[in-house]
């Protein structure tokens, strides 16, 4: 069921990833949070988080979320140094943030790795496989 709901995902196409990467990697990312209740993004003291500048679109934001917080720490180096993992529950994510992106036109990042790629994805269809 959960393969048929990824399908149906807007991907957007990262570097040399054919479908099935894509699929499964997406797949992974909502089993482990739908298992822990919980994203991972990178946050500032100010408040802020990581955004970084889409791959695919022009003029497009995208926030970067990653399943787990040791992934997220990894990435606390160089220009993000001064960031660190902050969770955001399930329920906040798809009741409060994912509207706020998709009003903003922004896009999801998940889990962004040392070869700064991710798989971008519109918040609504992160959300819809979320709440499946």
């Amino acid at each position: 069921m959960l393969k048929q709901r990824i399908r149906a995902v807007n991907f957007i196409l990262v570097n040399n990833m054919n479908d099935l990467e894509l699929e499964s990697e997406v797949v992974n990312f909502v089993t482990v949070v739908k298992q822990s209740e919980q994203l991972w993004a990178l946050g500032a003291e100010d408040g802020g988080f990581v955004i970084v500048e889409s791959n695919q679109f022009e003029e497009s934001d995208v926030l970067l979320l990653w399943s787990d917080e040791s992934a997220a720490q990894e990435q606390c180096k160089d220009e993000w140094e001064e960031f660190k993992p902050i969770e955001i529950g399930l329920d906040t994510f798809l009741d409060e943030w994912v509207e706020d992106l998709r009003d903003d036109s922004a896009l999801v990042g998940i889990n962004w790795n040392n070869d700064n790629v991710c798989i971008e994805i519109e918040p609504v269809s992160l959300a819809r496989a979320l709440a499946d």
